[in-house]
């Protein structure tokens, strides 16, 4: 789930952040009858923490998870200039990932036992732990008042997910939940289809006013 890295090897051409996530969430269907993949979820990503006002070049990331939602995502953060250190609970999966990346910028490896050992500016769960009601198996040294946290994975009520709820009681600078990410990567989707940005502000408030409810 949700088959990502299959549709990947499914596709007859790639564009290159799909090439270099390995996953793809878009395609499209070409004049010539091929198959066009896409990975929109890093610009998706990028423009969310933008939004956000969450991050910033040259910012130290702690990216947790070694799945195919970070490395969707990895390209477009090491190119907006960010560093980033990664982890996951199975490591050997995290050393075959990162391989992939080492050649784009400052990215690095860390277990998950020694991740309370750095100091981070952003903190991105990329694990599906929220979706089962659980988190990562990572200290809560690592959250701190001058950090910021993001969840991939989001809620459409109005309750934090299981990653962020642990996040704030262990003290943080801000949060959010993946919702304006989902919204983004969507609308890079819509722009790779009809070449128009839709503006996501008006999607991003009625499922606002929906999660209020």
């Amino acid at each position: 789930m949700p088959f990502k890295e299959l549709a990947y090897k499914k596709v007859d051409q790639l564009t290159n952040r799909a090439y270099f996530s390995g996953s793809i969430n878009t395609i499209k269907k070409l004049n010539n009858k091929k198959l066009l993949g896409d990975n929109t979820d890093g610009v998706g990503l990028l423009f969310d923490l933008k939004r956000l006002n969450f991050i910033k070049k040259g910012m130290h990331i702690l990216l947790v998870g070694a799945g195919g939602a970070s490395s969707g995502v990895i390209p477009s953060l090491l190119n907006y200039g960010c560093r980033i250190t990664l982890t996951n609970r199975t490591f050997n999966k995290a050393k075959i990932l990162i391989k992939r990346f080492l050649s784009m910028g400052d990215i690095s490896l860390l277990k998950m036992e020694f991740v309370n050992t750095q100091k981070y500016d952003l903190i991105i769960n990329a694990t599906s732990s929220s979706l089962y009601g659980d988190i990562p198996d990572i200290s809560y040294k690592i959250f701190n008042k001058k950090n910021f946290c993001y969840d991939m994975f989001y809620s459409f009520n109005n309750k934090k997910t299981s990653f962020l709820e642990f996040a704030k009681e262990s003290g943080v600078l801000a949060c959010a939940d993946g919702i304006g990410m989902l919204v983004s990567q969507a609308a890079f989707s819509v722009k790779l289809w009809y070449g128009i940005l839709p503006d996501i502000r008006f999607v991003l408030n009625k499922i606002k006013k929906i999660k209020n409810i």
